[in-house]
């Protein structure tokens, strides 16, 4: 059976002859893969040309009381699958507990972040593009590799690395070319979970 010719003919059959398929791939967690990003280990599976631009799909692996500070995706639906562990999500606010074996959906244009409840959280970030009308980037790891540094191994990073952060104008910029925003670094603030003071901070209380 010639499968490939079978396709094209399903494909002519629905109307999409002139459609190229992508190419198949398999992603493995190597380190090539990976990025150690603010005490975090993130690897990413799928993104850019290979998948045409219409998803992005990695892994983080975070920390107990790390995780981003409150952001937007203008274009992009999230979903987080969490393998194992914990996080506790916010979007607009709202709190939200999220197990191990389970899926949350933040859907583009609500403010959302999240910490890791657990000693390390294993899980999964995907987006997709959340309507025809919304160009397709689903690049949100470039802010990962702007901030942090290639993996040496597939682990978390031996240490916490403080290092000086990029200006809030940067981060915004990168941010922004990514189809994303924050409300305010300068007032917001841009860590969760770094240092005594942070770890006592409820996200959520943040005015």
């Amino acid at each position: 059976m010639d499968w490939k010719a079978e396709s094209a003919v399903l494909r002519k059959n629905a109307g999409h002859k002139d459609y190229e398929p992508l190419q198949p791939f398999v992603s493995n967690r190597t380190v090539d893969r990976s990025i150690w990003y603010e005490g975090q280990l993130v690897t990413v599976y799928a993104q850019g040309e290979q998948v045409d631009n219409m998803l992005c799909v990695w892994e983080g692996n975070i920390p107990e009381r790390i995780g981003p500070p409150p952001h937007i995706h203008h274009y992009e639906h999230e979903l987080f699958f969490v393998i194992n562990g914990s996080i506790r999500a916010w979007v607009e606010g709202v709190p939200l507990d999220v197990p191990a074996d389970s899926l949350i959906f933040m859907p583009a244009g609500r403010i959302h972040w999240f910490v890791s409840t657990s000693p390390v959280t294993r899980m999964l970030s995907f987006t997709v593009t959340a309507s025809k009308e919304f160009p397709s980037i689903n690049n949100s790891t470039a802010l990962f590799k702007f901030i942090g540094i290639p993996a040496e191994a597939v682990t978390l990073p031996p240490k916490v690395e403080v290092k000086q952060m990029p200006a809030p104008a940067e981060i915004a910029r990168v941010t922004r070319e990514i189809g994303g925003d924050f409300p305010d670094l300068e007032r917001v603030g841009w860590r969760r979970g770094y240092g005594e003071n942070d770890a006592k901070v409820d996200p959520s209380a943040t005015d």
